[in-house]
């Protein structure tokens, strides 16, 4: 009864979706018109109310590769992309506590492979458990609710559904976003995806954030649009040399691009503001420089990007907010509705490869902020820090 029930909803689905990958009129944003300047500015300029938090964890349990933030009363959430766990910290960097516990009881997990907060609830997602762990604002364990999908992202949608995205390399599905009801039951498939192409699988391109998703290797980004017969088609960031859309199925395409160095940049990582902020990293080559440069729009509609930003592909030696929290293509800000700030992390990967260049930068006190140059020159470069800010209005 189970798998007619699935089968149904599979087909229906597939009706549904199977012609098109999404409705809509998309809105431009597009980085190759921007703000004119003497001068590649540092994306420092573009921020206010700038703060730094040293993250303090006990030695025998030190936060390793900050990946996703979040936010809950006042509280930050980090998961540790290493050791697959989520900890949590006080407004003013403070260790409080882990988010449940690893091991085989009722309660427990086998890892953290994603996580999300909605109102004052916390959701793990343990890929290795087929499971989403929930637990309420005082971090206590309240249910698990086992699924039968296999994914490697989660996000928890205004409905209070559940929306798995499988980065396209498992099974032969049509569809790579399960969204499941709080009994475990899939409600519905998206993404549709042509499985008759020759894709590999990213980790650097196609994510899910909230209600939006984007496909690996595209520049579109959709909005899940539950009940709807279509997902919609909301934005389109535009940047040169951008891979070309109708053949984000084909990774041969991809691959011979890359090797030929022409029109093989990507969307990866993003993230909006409620006032019309924007902040994503897209793909940027320019004779022999090739990386992930910042895209930032602000809630006047200012655009900065490769023209106008240094960037990990350009002039980004001396710029220690570049080497330490915005070089992509992962790190990308994390936007709190609770009060208006955007949080990063310091990037310790990003760091060891520029540890020279920042040390230099420390030494000769070249540090816009002197609290964070305080905090640098009192500890370890293998500490985590935050870097709260918000995006100006205009400039």
């Amino acid at each position: 009864m189970r798998y007619l029930v699935i089968l149904s909803l599979f087909i229906f689905s597939c009706t549904n979706l199977a012609d098109e990958k999404g409705q809509g009129k998309a809105e431009l944003i597009d980085f190759e018109k921007v703000e004119e300047t003497d001068s590649l500015l540092s994306p420092r300029y573009l921020f206010s109310e700038t703060e730094f938090l040293l993250l303090k964890t006990p030695d025998s349990l030190r936060l390793t590769v900050a990946g996703k933030i979040r936010e809950l009363n006042k509280n930050i959430l980090i998961l540790d992309q290493k050791k697959n766990i989520v900890f949590v910290f006080d407004e003013k960097g403070e260790f409080i506590s882990l988010v449940g516990s690893k091991g085989e009881g009722p309660s427990e997990f086998k890892e953290v492979t994603d996580f999300d907060v909605k109102g004052d609830k916390v959701y793990l997602f343990s890929r290795a458990d087929f499971a989403i762990f929930k637990f309420n604002s005082d971090l206590v364990f309240e249910e698990k609710i086992k699924v039968d999908e296999w994914g490697l992202q989660m996000s928890v949608l205004n409905t209070g559904h559940y929306a798995l995205y499988s980065l396209l390399v498992e099974g032969d599905d049509e569809f790579n976003i399960n969204v499941i009801d709080n009994e475990g039951s899939i409600l519905e498939k998206r993404m549709i995806f042509d499985r008759a192409g020759d894709f590999e699988g990213l980790d650097y391109s196609g994510f899910i954030n909230g209600e939006f998703y984007t496909y690996p290797l595209s520049s579109y980004i959709y909005k899940i649009n539950e009940g709807g017969k279509f997902d919609s088609l909301k934005y389109e960031i535009n940047f040169p040399q951008k891979f070309p859309e109708e053949d984000i199925f084909n990774w041969t395409t991809f691959q011979e691009n890359s090797l030929a160095k022409h029109n093989d940049n990507i969307l990866t990582k993003f993230e909006f503001g409620l006032n019309g902020e924007f902040i994503c990293y897209y793909g940027f080559r320019e004779g022999t420089s090739n990386g992930y440069t910042l895209g930032i729009r602000l809630a006047s509609g200012q655009k900065f990007g490769h023209k106008n930003l240094k960037h990990a592909a350009k002039d980004k030696f001396d710029d220690i907010y570049l080497q330490m929290f915005l070089k992509g293509p992962y790190n990308i800000p994390y936007y709190s509705k609770e009060n208006g700030q955007f949080f990063v992390a310091s990037n310790t990967q990003s760091v060891g490869i520029y540890f020279d260049y920042i040390v230099d930068i420390i030494t000769s006190e070249r540090v816009y902020d002197k609290d964070l140059l305080q905090i640098l020159k009192s500890t370890d470069l293998e500490e985590s820090i935050i870097m709260k800010f918000k995006l100006k209005e205009r400039i």
